[in-house]
């Protein structure tokens, strides 16, 4: 079937192709493409480590909590050492530890001229965050 210009193939039909090209390696008639792949290893850091990132960033717990996906008490353990980042949320700090543009990527900016209100926080660079 053609679809977009692209052909399209029956799912059964991909898997048997490929069930007969694993049989033409295991009997040496096909030799298969084979790539390395190293994983880097998960960052740590330390509870101060944390906390001075959040500080370098100059972010509140809440909204650095909002960043990395987790609750502004979340962030406040880490600080503590009372409870350690999942390997996943190590990877962020990571990223925004070694790449500065990397918060921008996760920030959704919008410009305005009114001063900030109770509701809002005040950020630096014109950054604001409003508070539900």
């Amino acid at each position: 079937m053609n679809i977009n210009g692209y052909e399209q193939k029956v799912f059964g039909d991909v898997l048997i192709s490929a069930a007969n090209e694993m049989l033409e390696h295991a009997e040496g008639s096909r030799k298969l493409r084979m790539q390395t792949v190293e994983i880097e290893p998960i960052p740590s850091y330390a509870p101060s480590a944390i906390k001075a990132l959040r500080r370098k960033l100059n972010l509140p717990q809440g909204f650095f909590g909002s960043v990395v996906g987790v609750s502004g008490k979340t962030v406040e353990a880490w600080e503590a050492g009372t409870r350690k980042p999942s390997g996943a949320a190590m990877r962020v700090l990571a990223e925004l530890d070694t790449n500065p543009d990397y918060l921008n990527k996760i920030l959704r900016i919008t410009s305005t001229n009114a001063s900030p209100t109770k509701r809002e926080i005040a950020r630096p660079a014109g950054l604001r965050r409003t508070c539900l």
